[in-house]
């Protein structure tokens, strides 16, 4: 096991981010003491664009291609471990049996109506009662003063410590093996939780990593 991950499960170290293929980390984790909150790739169809650069096709957007996301995705991998899972309606055949389905209501009622989904949902691997959060997220509409948009499927820093809140054991490292631009990491840095970050695009792990540092946290262990 690579050094820095060592140090975060010994809790040694907050986080950290790799720029790796979370394929050849995943089996050098232990089975214990982690719980996966992501948003994966999980195979929305995307055509090849202006010079055969890949582009997700949505509506009339041409958003950039994400890499991984022109396959059918397989959460086997990642349930050796409680997740928190986006997209999973997506691939809900493949996931294990039990679990609960919730809500992002992106509050699109108070934006008006355009090509954006109204709603995402994401799967719980451990059975409660559905919840449902409200948080504006709609193009260019955001609640409050807004987020910059580092990855093409970005989800807000408060969504993310909302779903980190839903894990039980506050103990627990949160991984996320498709971390992007590391909101994930960030929202788990600014709740004090420990996290591990696995990003295959050089460019977004590099961003990942300047987020995390420009994020304050509060005292470590409170």
């Amino acid at each position: 096991m690579l050094p820095e991950l060592s140090a975060v499960l010994a809790g040694e170290s907050q986080g950290c981010i790799l720029c790796a293929d979370c394929r050849d980390v995943l089996p050098t984790l232990p089975d214990g003491g982690i719980v996966v909150v992501s948003d994966p790739p999980y195979g929305i169809a995307y055509k090849k664009g202006v010079g055969g650069r890949g582009c997700h096709s949505k509506g009339h957007r041409n958003i950039e291609a994400v890499r991984g996301d022109d396959e059918p995705f397989d959460p086997s991998p990642l349930a050796r471990w409680p997740c928190v899972l986006f997209g999973a309606d997506h691939y809900c055949n493949r996931l294990p049996d039990g679990g609960m389905f919730h809500v992002w209501d992106k509050e699109c009622n108070r934006a008006g109506r355009d090509s954006f989904s109204d709603a995402e949902l994401f799967w719980t691997s451990w059975t409660q009662k559905r919840e449902v959060f409200r948080y504006l997220w709609k193009g260019l509409r955001q609640e409050g003063r807004g987020e910059k948009r580092h990855h093409p499927t970005a989800k807000p820093v408060r969504l993310m410590m909302w779903c980190i809140d839903l894990v039980r054991s506050e103990s627990a490292v949160i991984l996320d093996p498709f971390c992007g631009s590391g909101t994930t990491c960030v929202a788990a840095k600014q709740l004090g939780r420990r996290y591990i970050g696995i990003e295959i695009d050089e460019k977004y792990a590099a961003i990942a990593r300047e987020r995390v540092r420009n994020t304050t946290p509060p005292l470590f262990g409170m």
